[in-house]
């Protein structure tokens, strides 16, 4: 999965939009290496490439990625009166909830603040506004692991070299940014 660079891309179309003041929504980010931290990496990289500073205070943690967490979150960022004009989610999961949040303390998307989620999921085109997202390549992603397992079957021993790979992705831009 392309989480850093996807996440940096995503990023990066928001300030390409005028955000200057970038939420992320994610799981909590530490020392383990997994998606939040993977993607948090690729937002902070995107911030400081643009010489924007990078503000603890638009980390939004959460323990689940779930619909009712993202839209707790967006109204919590809106009601404590942290000021962003984005939101960087890292799943569409988040993005969805966020933008019932905001709608929920009368903030207009993409006006006030712009949204972009991870995953390309189905239903992110036909929300209101459409939802901008990544698209990681899910299909080359279960090509690549079906073509890995088919060499692997019948091998008596496991290859001693790993192989890595890492898909292509692509930014889908919708309405939730002003697409």
């Amino acid at each position: 999965m392309p989480n850093v660079d996807a996440s940096r891309a995503a990023t990066r179309h928001l300030i390409d939009r005028g955000c200057r003041r970038i939420a992320i929504l994610c799981g909590p980010v530490g020392e383990e290496v997994d998606v939040s931290s993977l993607r948090h990496t690729g937002y902070r990289q995107a911030l400081e490439d643009a010489g924007l500073r990078v503000d603890p205070a638009l980390t939004q943690s959460m323990e689940a990625f779930t619909m009712r967490a993202g839209a707790q979150g967006a109204r919590e960022m809106v009601e404590s009166g942290l000021g962003f004009d984005g939101a960087f989610c890292v799943t569409d999961t988040l993005a969805m909830a966020v933008l019932r949040g905001l709608a929920d303390v009368g903030v207009r998307v993409p006006e006030q603040v712009k949204v972009i989620g991870f995953d390309n999921v189905e239903s992110s085109e036909f929300l209101v506004p459409s939802l901008s997202t990544i698209d990681p390549d899910h299909g080359a992603m279960a090509e690549r692991a079906v073509a890995l397992l088919a060499r692997r079957i019948g091998q008596a021993e496991l290859p001693q070299d790993r192989e890595e790979f890492v898909s292509h992705f692509s930014l889908v831009v919708r309405e939730s940014t002003g697409g």
